[in-house]
């Protein structure tokens, strides 16, 4: 027997509840009700730009922390003689092992190299292929070694620029050539051409004993010297008596291509 409901007589009807939803059509389907997703469409497009709002003020932020990514980013495409973030395909493949003197105002780990390192010249001109320049600010010969056993690279020249951060520290001078000895050396079993730079003076030291020995160490390794010392011992040739202003970045540019085609 049915139960009888307001109707009287008739069993009752209970309605299916649609939450959010339209009555079914004609058709039996249903449709979002259209309130509530622009609604929801809007929650979205809130929420969005307001991740947009934060990450903006973050990396605007993190630009003015020293030693930030942005901050190291930005820095190297303000200065950027050019990128190899698509190949500089031009000459012989080189890399660098070096200080500060290498590496100057370059993020080579961003592909920017800047226009106070005779790197960048070299490769930005296209007279050399970018490998790598693995030069680090503040490092002293016995690290640049070190890197330069730890790294398994291979090109067609390497040049060996370290020794001032040794006279920065006071490093004795036999120390100084025992370890770029043994750089050469190393350098001579992964590349048809090394060069060795003579090394430039920190402030108050002298360096006529070390240079002759690096001298002396080259021509026993059958290696190449760039004489960077009497580049940058020019009046004006630096900015602070010891790093190179951009016009002698180039300059030592030159002085390592000069060497490079003195090997034959």
């Amino acid at each position: 027997m049915h139960q009888q409901g307001r109707l009287g007589r008739y069993p009752a009807v209970h309605a299916p509840v649609t939450r959010g939803r339209t009555p079914a059509g004609p058709a039996g389907d249903t449709e979002p009700d259209r309130s509530s997703r622009t609604f929801r469409g809007m929650a979205r497009g809130r929420r969005g730009a307001a991740v947009l709002v934060v990450f903006v003020l973050l990396s605007g932020v993190s630009v003015l922390i020293p030693g930030s990514p942005t901050r190291d980013l930005a820095g190297g495409v303000v200065n950027a003689e050019c990128v190899s973030w698509f190949g500089r395909d031009g000459g012989p493949v080189l890399a660098a092992y070096g200080d500060s003197l290498t590496e100057a105002d370059s993020r080579a780990h961003f592909g920017l190299h800047g226009e106070e390192s005779w790197y960048s010249h070299s490769i930005c001109a296209d007279e050399f292929a970018h490998g790598r320049n693995a030069a680090v600010q503040g490092e002293t010969s016995e690290q640049v070694l070190a890197r330069l056993r730890a790294d398994d690279v291979e090109a067609d020249v390497i040049v060996v620029a370290a020794g001032t951060n040794d006279l920065r520290l006071g490093i004795d001078t036999a120390t100084t050539l025992r370890n770029l000895r043994a750089a050469v050396r190393l350098a001579s079993e992964r590349a048809d051409v090394v060069v060795v730079t003579t090394v430039q003076p920190w402030t108050g030291t002298d360096v006529g004993e070390l240079n002759e020995g690096v001298r002396e160490l080259a021509a026993d390794a059958g290696a190449q010297v760039a004489d960077f010392e009497a580049i940058l011992s020019v009046p004006g040739a630096t900015t602070d008596g010891v790093h190179p202003t951009v016009a002698s970045a180039r300059r030592l540019a030159d002085e390592v291509r000069t060497a490079v085609d003195a090997a034959g």
